[in-house]
């Protein structure tokens, strides 16, 4: 279907994966409790295929729904994008915008510049962004690289963190690998009371403080280049 003048249905199921390309403005996707892809603005091209709906979008605003844990793909040259509901997994590319996901079974989500906001994520959430923030709310596991900007994770199990200039503030809600390396900031750890992880911290230039009994609950390395590294009991 090209040319599209008005809103446009695509009747698929759950199994069904969305896949969205951009060339500039935002791209907003929501999953609901229906049984279609629907187009409501900014596309220029819905076509189906084996692989799923693929949805071509123009210069502007471009909002689709599609049903509750949809497998969603998404590329965007410029622009925010925004995925509300509840998905499956969820893949989110942008050159330059921030990005916000609601909540998603997988995700991979990057973006040259802007901030990338994850509110809950069922299984391995990795993020990247060039000049950004990076929040992640929950998630099974981290994977997160920020050259610059903060990093804040307030629930996850493992993590992995690289990030230039930038605080990191990391949540363990059970025994983990923590694994962080940072050029520059201060870096905060907290874990579940009692726990007793072996830990591994190096500030070159920094102090460094652990309230943790030593043990083998999990393992936490971090490294920093220029600031203050915490591991605290909550």
């Amino acid at each position: 279907m090209e040319g599209m003048a008005g809103p446009t249905s695509v009747p698929v199921d759950a199994a069904t994966p969305l896949r969205v390309t951009s060339r500039s403005g935002s791209v907003v996707i929501t999953g609901e409790d229906r049984t279609d892809v629907l187009v409501e603005r900014g596309a220029d091209r819905v076509e189906t295929g084996a692989d799923g709906v693929h949805v071509k979008g123009r210069s502007g605003s471009l909002v689709a729904r599609c049903p509750a844990g949809t497998d969603v793909f998404v590329g965007a040259a410029s622009g925010s994008v925004s995925i509300r509901g509840t998905l499956g997994d969820t893949r989110v590319t942008t050159g330059s915008g921030s990005i916000t996901i609601d909540r998603a079974r997988r995700v991979d989500a990057r973006t040259g510049s802007g901030s990338i906001v994850v509110d809950e994520c069922e299984g391995e959430c990795r993020c990247q962004s060039g000049s950004g923030r990076l929040r992640v709310g929950r998630a099974g596991s981290v994977e997160l690289v920020a050259a610059s900007g903060s990093v804040e994770v307030g629930a996850v199990g493992p993590a992995r963190v690289r990030a230039g200039s930038g605080s990191v503030t990391i949540g363990l809600v059970e025994p983990a690998t923590v694994d962080v390396e940072a050029h520059s900031g201060t870096v905060a750890v907290s874990v579940p009371h009692g726990l007793r992880p072996a830990t591994a911290l190096r500030a070159a230039s920094g102090s460094v403080r652990c309230d943790c009994q030593p043990g083998h609950d999990g393992a936490i390395r971090v490294t920093t280049g220029s600031g203050q590294i915490s591991v605290t009991e909550r």
